[in-house]
């Protein structure tokens, strides 16, 4: 009978615990959620891989963000190599090249890049009365945010903006 109580304290625990969070907003406790492809870390380019390319633009209130050169190349979880989505430059040309066809979300993008970008956010701007975030694929609007996956020459902007 304790055992029962005690499993059943925990479940009422748990409950409260997670509608705190989903009504508060306050996602501090939750990770961030991760893809397959931020653990690809490849030692060089090779024909036995699938590499393919996206563009992305980020424009925040009307200016373009700059997205650095070197990103996910021999970074702390792949010091001797490139994760499977880089940069080389910074023209915003995304390198997806994994061992072999994994699905690449452009979250996956920021995890490695160490920025946020979801439905609420684009690096430090949040969504509020004021702003949004739209994002555009091919011209195209887009709401799969941080889990659209990316494709063979695609062009994406993420835009915030006034409402």
């Amino acid at each position: 009978m304790d055992f029962e109580k005690i499993m059943f304290g925990g479940a009422i625990a748990a409950t409260v615990i997670f509608i705190v969070l989903s009504t508060t907003g306050n996602t501090d406790l939750i990770e961030n959620e991760s893809w397959a492809i931020e653990e690809t870390c490849l030692g060089s380019h090779s024909s036995d891989i699938s590499h393919t390319h996206s563009s992305l633009s980020i424009i925040i209130n009307g200016n373009e963000q700059y997205i650095s050169q070197n990103i996910g190349i021999q970074d702390s979880k792949c010091p001797d190599g490139m994760r499977g989505i880089h940069t080389h430059d910074d023209s915003g040309r995304l390198h997806i090249e994994t061992p072999s066809q994994i699905s690449a979300p452009i979250g996956a993008f920021f995890n490695i890049w160490g920025e946020v970008f979801n439905s609420e956010q684009i690096l430090d701007n949040k969504v509020d009365s004021n702003h949004e975030i739209l994002m555009f694929v091919n011209g195209e609007i887009n709401q799969d945010f941080e889990n659209y996956v990316m494709l063979d020459n695609d062009v994406i902007e993420i835009h915030y903006q006034n409402k």
